[in-house]
């Protein structure tokens, strides 16, 4: 079974690594550039503000390290056919889920030194911390993560639930009292305390396997792993994995029915409706502009908010070209008698209302983070008016029509 996972893990980073070459593409490093060059400004000059003796800073570290704690999950890499062609190797199941554990374990204590790392600057100006203290804390988190882990192991297996190993007591109020006494007693002492959670957990753990396991749990989990990650892909590509849904926005109506039942309005009509009810799109659209709209309230200067400014209209515009294909499957569109003419017209107008939407936000947010600087300011709104204006009369009609001649 060690072999087995051994090949569902090299299936699996094959499957991430293709997804990975769409994620990294030219654009996103660039914004990825920009982000981290901002971001380490941004906190490299909060750093020279702060001073010490301060009761928030403690609580600020103990806050991001808890949820911080959170950040990565045991991977099974089991399928819901497993449930049916593994049942016979049942028994062997823990090594395979041993095996799972390691490979977990090493990525999410990773995650965990990371986020210490950056805190560090912090932690050691408000705790005071000494080289052995800051190695003993970094490895508390760690022995924590373990712990965490440790957890999701033993509810893959048909267990007696306890008040002792409850989700809430094992992945939140363990982390606060271990944080709480690290930081405002002594870290040795919350050292102590998390290695013997960690002791109990790993003979619990080792008793756990000989219980039949839980598949449902195993593959309700596992898959809602993955689809954490697939849609987080899906922000750059079309991923199978995630089906696309309709919902309507009934509080939208009021917009949508203004368009005019017209011959002329067909595409617009169904522009209009297909991406606001679209999950996938309107998912998209939103979560990019959420980004967009925190990256920007966190940076101030002169010229990084205008290019990340325009860089994430430009992000949101591209992504949201392929929708302009999204009946082309539909028999109807074909055999209606419609002018196929304004269907390019009815999709730069669809798109320009949710850029210029967009805009508006990113240039309020703009000025209420750099209020003082009017230049900074000006140039947001000149800048998205002009590429706005390229985006939609020049780029878009070229770019449609590029893709219209390669399908």
């Amino acid at each position: 079974m060690s072999t087995f996972f051994k090949q569902r893990l090299g299936n699996h980073a094959r499957e991430l690594f293709r997804y990975l070459r769409y994620v990294f593409n030219d654009y996103f490093m660039l914004a990825l550039i920009f982000f981290i060059g901002g971001a380490g400004y941004y906190y490299s000059n909060a750093l020279k503000t702060l001073q010490p003796n301060h009761t928030w800073q403690p609580l600020l570290i103990l806050i991001v390290l808890v949820f911080g704690i959170q950040l990565g999950r045991l991977a099974t890499l089991v399928k819901r056919p497993d449930y049916v062609f593994l049942i016979p190797r049942e028994g062997q199941m823990h090594s395979y889920l041993s095996r799972a554990f390691q490979y977990s374990a090493i990525m999410a204590s990773g995650i965990q030194l990371i986020i210490t790392v950056i805190l560090l600057p912090i932690i050691e100006l408000s705790l005071g911390f000494n080289s052995l203290e800051i190695i003993s804390f970094l490895i508390l988190m760690v022995t924590l993560k373990i712990s965490w882990l440790d957890y999701d192991y033993i509810s893959s297996f048909q267990v007696q639930d306890k008040w002792y190993l409850s989700k809430v007591m094992i992945r939140w109020i363990i982390p606060v009292i271990v944080l709480g006494i690290s930081i405002y007693l002594n870290v040795y002492i919350g050292l102590a305390v998390s290695i013997v959670v960690c002791v109990l957990l790993a003979f619990k753990k080792n008793t756990a396997k000989y219980n039949p396991l839980n598949w449902r749990k195993i593959i309700d989990t596992e898959e809602a792993r993955m689809h954490g990650i697939y849609q987080f892909f899906n922000l750059f590509t079309d991923v199978p994995m995630i089906s696309g849904s309709i919902k309507r926005r009934k509080f939208l109506d009021l917009i949508l029915k203004k368009i005019k039942l017209i011959p002329q309005n067909t595409y617009l009509y169904l522009y209009s409706h297909g991406i606001i009810r679209d999950n996938e799109m309107s998912g998209l659209y939103r979560r990019l502009t959420i980004i967009g709209g925190i990256l920007l309230l966190l940076v101030t200067g002169k010229i990084l908010p205008i290019i990340l400014c325009l860089l994430f209209i430009y992000l949101i515009g591209f992504q949201l070209i392929p929708f302009y294909f999204h009946f082309y499957d539909n028999v109807f569109v074909h055999i209606y008698p419609i002018n196929q003419k304004n269907q390019i017209k009815s999709f730069q107008t669809v798109i320009g209302w949710m850029l210029v939407t967009t805009a508006i936000i990113f240039g309020i947010i703009v000025g209420i983070a750099n209020y003082k600087n009017v230049n900074t300011i000006l140039g947001v709104v000149f800048g998205e008016a002009i590429e706005l204006f390229i985006f939609l009369k020049i780029y878009l009609p070229r770019r449609i029509k590029k893709s219209e001649f390669n399908r």
